[in-house]
């Protein structure tokens, strides 16, 4: 890929449709039409304004098309009830946004990475496996599971995750609704679900600055569909893939050892980078982590998207 010595970081603000809400984001175009694209989503319960945008920002300048967006009931996008986190809709979203951004005038590109972090990090690796489109996946301190469950040897757990995931009607109600907070801080009386330091830092840096849009009180949405399971989708993950992993991480639901029996079943070219700091030291903008991690990322495209 050939890319112009000026490249402008210039954005537009964009919504698509999913799943019958609005969505919304960020969406920079390269000069290049053939630039690959990169499609960026937060994880869990942040908003694209904490640090997402960033990572899409230093994607622009270096001459990638990139579209940063809002998951459905947070920040920006539309969705009800506010604030819920519903992880098949996310990943319905993921595949939605991409839908949205190859219809763009100014994108000609068969070559799409779809990134995500935390959550957000398995979430791509379910839509690696269920779109053909996916040519590469990022997956930053990838939230693979607190214990790794063997696949079944005749693929039924995939067949099932792949079926619903084209077919699933997300519109039933669901069977559960489970209030929590993010961080230790005094929003509510529901329980914590990351109670350590570098959560608590992340939240009052990123999640309490203006314009985040961002909420510690969280609903957690469990519906009668087949469980996401990394274990599951990455023997699927025929594409190059990027795992940065945090050694040090303190998210029982990142262990690095579960994302480590996780990798070595990906068949496709595939890269492993720890970098120190936690589960969150590398979304602090401006920090030596994450220009870190950027330039990880960078480097991983420039190998396998020319």
């Amino acid at each position: 890929m050939e890319r112009g010595a000026a490249v402008s970081v210039q954005y537009e603000n964009i919504e698509f449709l999913s799943e019958g809400a609005t969505l919304r984001g960020r969406l920079h175009t390269s000069d290049n039409a053939q630039a690959p694209l990169v499609v960026l989503a937060h994880g869990f319960s942040a908003t694209a304004h904490m640090s997402v945008n960033a990572f899409a920002a230093g994607f622009a300048a270096a001459g990638y098309h990139a579209l940063a967006y809002d998951h459905r009931n947070f920040g920006t996008s539309e969705g009800e009830p506010r604030y819920s986190f519903d992880q098949w809709s996310q990943v319905r979203g993921y595949i939605d946004a991409i839908s949205h951004a190859l219809t763009h005038n100014d994108i000609d590109t068969q070559e799409v990475i779809v990134w995500g972090e935390s959550m957000g990090g398995a979430n791509v690796q379910y839509v690696g496996a269920f779109d053909s489109r996916v040519a590469g996946v990022i997956a930053h301190t990838p939230g693979c599971g607190e214990k790794y469950v063997v696949p079944q040897s005749d693929n039924s757990d995939f067949l099932e995750l792949d079926a619903f995931a084209k077919n699933g009607d997300l519109t039933e109600e669901a069977l559960k609704a489970i209030p929590v907070r993010f961080a230790d801080l005094p929003t509510s009386e529901a329980p914590v679900i990351l109670n350590f330091e570098g959560a608590l830092n992340y939240a009052k840096a990123f999640g309490m600055r203006d314009g985040s849009l961002w909420s510690n009180d969280v609903t957690i949405v469990i519906r009668k569909a087949p469980e996401l399971s990394v274990p599951v989708v990455a023997p699927r993950l025929s594409m190059p893939t990027l795992y940065i992993v945090a050694p040090d991480d303190e998210v029982a639901g990142a262990s690095p050892a579960v994302a480590k029996e996780c990798f070595e079943t990906i068949p496709g070219s595939k890269e492993w980078i720890d970098i120190e700091g936690g589960h969150f030291g590398l979304l602090h903008e401006d920090s030596p982590l994450f220009q870190k991690a950027l330039t990880a990322d960078l480097q991983f495209l420039e190998m396998h998207f020319q």
